[in-house]
């Protein structure tokens, strides 16, 4: 579920709920510390980790102020926070859903402005927006419209991206319908990325959960299973399919 985008630097990211794979962000020069934080993250987020990205945004804030605000450092950080958002999600927890959210969204902003890659600052706030939308009616009214911006940005930047196609497929599947959401129209959607990306966990997990609202729970009940089996630390994927085992 990743994808690769040649700019100028590779960086390691994983996304929402997913495994690993190499993106890009700016004209950043590497440096060892930022590699090893990278390989460090991959690790962390793919075993959905909390306590080690916890230390690796510390590793991070701990070093000179002027590699912490280089683009690629920036970015890293904004995406290390959003992970924990993320597991703050699986957890059902929303106090640290909206916590981790905020702090993600601020550190993507200052990589976007420091130069950073827009097409990923902008999907990794809309996906951090998305989240926090889901917290109840005032949080969806604040942070959804918030979301739809960023999807904008991200479609701007690149319109067949992953992770444009990713976060338009996520906000179809989660928005009301007043504002245009619909789970058939998140299943097309997903449906369309299977055939392009077949190798992505991320979607086939959204994928079920849009079956599931849609109700069609057979569907996703044998979707879902092999994910869970073939990815047993993948928390959001046991978080989707214990929802679509309750009656």
């Amino acid at each position: 579920m990743y994808m690769r985008t040649i700019v100028n630097y590779r960086i390691i990211l994983l996304l929402i709920i997913v495994t690993a794979g190499p993106l890009h962000a700016s004209a950043d020069t590497s440096s060892s510390w930022i590699d090893s934080a990278e390989s460090r993250y991959s690790a962390a987020a793919t075993q959905y980790d909390m306590e080690a990205l916890r230390n690796l945004a510390d590793v991070i804030t701990l070093k000179p102020v002027d590699e912490q605000k280089k683009p690629r450092a920036l970015l890293l950080h904004g995406c290390v926070l959003w992970r924990l958002q993320l597991i703050a999600f699986c957890k059902n927890s929303e106090k640290d859903i909206l916590r981790y959210g905020k702090v993600s969204v601020k550190k993507l902003k200052e990589a976007e402005t420091a130069g950073a890659d827009m097409y990923l600052t902008a999907s990794y706030k809309a996906l951090a927006y998305q989240l926090m939308a889901g917290q109840g009616i005032n949080n969806g009214a604040i942070n959804g419209p918030l979301a739809a911006k960023e999807l904008k940005k991200a479609q701007k930047a690149n319109p067949k991206g992953y992770y444009t196609l990713l976060v338009e497929a996520i906000n179809a599947n989660q928005a009301p319908s007043f504002a245009g959401g619909s789970p058939q129209k998140a299943i097309v959607l997903f449906e369309k990325m299977i055939s392009a990306f077949p190798d992505s966990v991320d979607v086939k997990i959204h994928l079920a959960e849009a079956y599931g609202k849609a109700g069609r729970k057979e569907d996703a009940r044998q979707l879902i299973a092999p994910v869970v089996k073939e990815y047993p630390s993948n928390l959001l994927a046991w978080t989707i399919a214990d929802r679509l085992a309750a009656p």
